[in-house]
């Protein structure tokens, strides 16, 4: 479970680290590329978990903190592996 306040956090380091890396005048390299992918993935599903806590779909909450745990876990080292389970978990978020 993840409080609103934990979840503004997340959300707020998250977006300072999108920015850092939209800032760069220089194009992004591979791994940058990457970084920034995941990035997306993980703002995506913190949006994810904050509307379903406004809804109270605990159900919905629960997959989308499961995915996050592995976005923030997995997603750096493997982000092929990242992009399956995201679309995996898509088809029923």
């Amino acid at each position: 479970m993840m409080t609103d306040e934990q979840l503004q956090q997340e959300l707020q380091k998250v977006s300072e680290s999108l920015d850092k890396l939209s800032a760069s005048e220089d194009s992004l390299t591979k791994q940058e590329k990457r970084r920034q992918y995941i990035l997306l993935l993980r703002k995506e599903t913190l949006q994810k978990i904050k509307q379903a806590q406004e809804k109270g779909d605990k159900h919905r909450e629960f997959t989308n903190l499961a995915m996050y745990g592995l976005l923030t876990s997995l997603g750096e080292k493997h982000p092929f592996l990242m992009h399956l389970v995201k679309s995996k978990f898509s088809t029923h978020i």
